[in-house]
């Protein structure tokens, strides 16, 4: 059934409305992905707080190059939906978390996305969906205190082989991905107690 051009018009406000703040924006392939799995995948991002929503191609693209995010849109085969949060690396997180899990692996995958004002290919995405939650990093963080940059990227690496994808050490040390890693790791600086690392450097 064909949308009139009104039906347009609020389908796409709604969608700049969504995407206004968000930080990260994933660009998800979906195809035959049954109701109930839809509805678990929304319960889990929506647990996170990242939305999600299907879209026609034609009006999201309206809609991104609005968002004047630099680079260059990844291409967007078959049926698109947008997984899109405040948080720079929930998005990607927890969709990669749901594609893994799926019944049908095939059902769903990530193609690329925006991080942080900037596209990003499906295997940058996918990099940046290895990238441990906050509380995870914080917890290397004060372990390695005390040790080189190196150590830190192997532990990231580690996680990213014991789920059997391409190690994200190597991933990290490339830019512009490596800029996402230094945003999160000065995050964790920044939001690890003082104590926490006076404490960490005296017992080192």
């Amino acid at each position: 059934m064909a949308i009139t051009k009104q039906k347009k018009v609020e389908l796409v406000a709604g969608m700049k409305e969504r995407l206004a703040d968000a930080k990260s924006i994933v660009f998800v392939n979906f195809k035959a992905l049954p109701v109930s799995e839809t509805k678990m995948l929304r319960r889990k991002l929506s647990a996170d707080k990242v939305g999600y929503f299907v879209t026609k191609k034609t009006l999201a693209k309206r809609v991104l190059g609005d968002l004047k995010a630099k680079g260059d849109m990844p291409e967007l085969p078959g049926e698109l939906a947008i997984a899109y949060g405040e948080d720079l690396l929930a998005p990607a997180r927890e969709t990669y978390a749901f594609q893994t899990t799926a019944r049908d692996k095939g059902s769903i995958s990530i193609m690329g996305g925006i991080f942080d004002g900037e596209y990003k290919t499906k295997e940058e995405m996918m990099a940046i969906a290895m990238i441990p939650p906050l509380q995870v990093l914080r917890g290397m963080f004060v372990n390695i205190i005390n040790s080189p940059i190196q150590r830190f990227a192997i532990a990231m690496g580690e996680i990213a082989n014991s789920k059997g994808v391409v190690p994200v050490a190597k991933a990290v040390a490339e830019a512009p991905v490596a800029e996402a890693v230094a945003e999160v790791v000065a995050e964790v600086v920044a939001e690890t107690p003082a104590e926490v690392v006076k404490e960490e450097e005296t017992t080192a």
